[in-house]
C-alpha cells in the first residue's frame, strides 16, 4: 500500500513538472509573438514618420522652385541690343536665371536673378537670390550681375537652405519648345541652348543618402516638369 502511494505522489509531481514545462514553453512563444509584432509595428510607424518628414521637406523646396521657374523671363534692356535671356547658367545640378514675379505688395512686378544649387557633398539644395538695379527713372530696365559660370562674385542679396538630406542625382534636365532634350556639357548648356529652354524638370529625392542602409527605404522622390509661359514666344 505504501508503494503504490509513493508511486502516485511521484506521478503527480511528473505531471505537475511536465505541465509547467507546457505553459512556459507558451508563455515564450506568446512573449516571441508579442515582441516580434511590437518591433514591426515600430518599424512601420518609424518609416511613416520618416516618409512624412522627407515628403514635407522635397514637397517645401520643389513648390519653391516650381514657382519661381514658372515667372522665368528675359530680362529686357533700354538699348534693345544685348538682350538678357532668362537662363544664364544652366547644369544637372544648378540653374540661375531672371525671374519677374510680385515678391513685394507694394510694387507690381518686382525682376530677381535667382539661382538653385544643389551641393551633392552635403545634400543641400540652396536658392539665391540677386536684386535688380534700375538703369532708369522710370524703373523699367533693371541690370543684374551676369556671368557664363556656374557661380557670381556679386553678394546675393538672399541666401536660403530649401532642403538637407537630398541624394545626390541629377536634380534638373531641361527641354526646348518641341520638348527635345537640351544636354548640357562640362560647363552647362551652350549659349545657344539656353537661349532654347522652355521646360525645366526637376527630380528631387530626400531622405538616407546611403542606399545600403534600411533607412533608404524612407527616401522620397517628387517629379515635376514646370512650362514658362513668359518664354513660349521668345526666340
Amino acid at each position: 500500500m505504501r508503494r503504490a502511494l509513493n508511486r502516485l505522489r511521484r506521478d503527480e509531481r511528473g505531471v505537475s513538472l511536465a505541465e509547467l514545462i507546457v505553459a512556459m514553453s507558451v508563455s515564450i512563444l506568446v512573449l516571441t509573438m508579442a515582441g516580434a509584432f511590437f518591433l514591426s509595428v515600430s518599424r512601420a510607424s518609424s518609416t511613416t514618420s520618416g516618409v512624412d518628414a522627407n515628403t514635407r521637406v522635397a514637397s517645401t523646396a520643389m513648390r519653391e522652385m516650381q514657382r519661381m521657374f514658372r515667372v522665368a523671363s528675359n530680362n529686357p534692356v533700354a538699348s534693345g541690343v544685348d538682350t538678357q535671356y532668362a537662363f544664364q547658367y544652366a547644369s544637372a545640378t544648378s540653374v540661375r536665371f531672371f525671374a519677374y514675379i510680385n515678391l513685394n505688395s507694394a510694387v507690381d512686378v518686382q525682376p530677381v536673378e535667382v539661382q538653385f544649387t544643389l551641393d551633392s557633398a552635403t545634400g543641400t539644395i540652396t536658392e539665391t537670390k540677386w536684386n535688380g538695379t534700375a538703369t532708369d527713372a522710370t524703373k523699367s530696365y533693371y541690370d543684374f550681375p551676369r556671368a557664363a559660370t556656374a557661380t557670381l562674385a556679386n553678394a546675393p542679396t538672399s541666401s536660403v537652405k530649401l532642403a538637407t538630406s537630398v541624394v545626390p542625382s541629377t536634380l534638373f534636365t531641361f527641354a526646348d519648345a518641341g520638348g527635345n532634350p537640351l544636354t548640357p556639357g562640362a560647363t552647362g548648356l551652350s549659349a545657344a541652348d539656353l537661349q532654347a529652354v522652355r521646360s525645366v524638370t526637376a527630380t528631387l529625392t530626400v531622405g538616407e543618402r546611403d542606399s545600403t542602409k534600411p533607412a533608404a527605404a524612407n527616401n522620397v522622390t517628387l517629379t515635376s516638369t514646370v512650362g514658362m509661359p513668359n518664354l513660349q514666344f521668345g526666340s
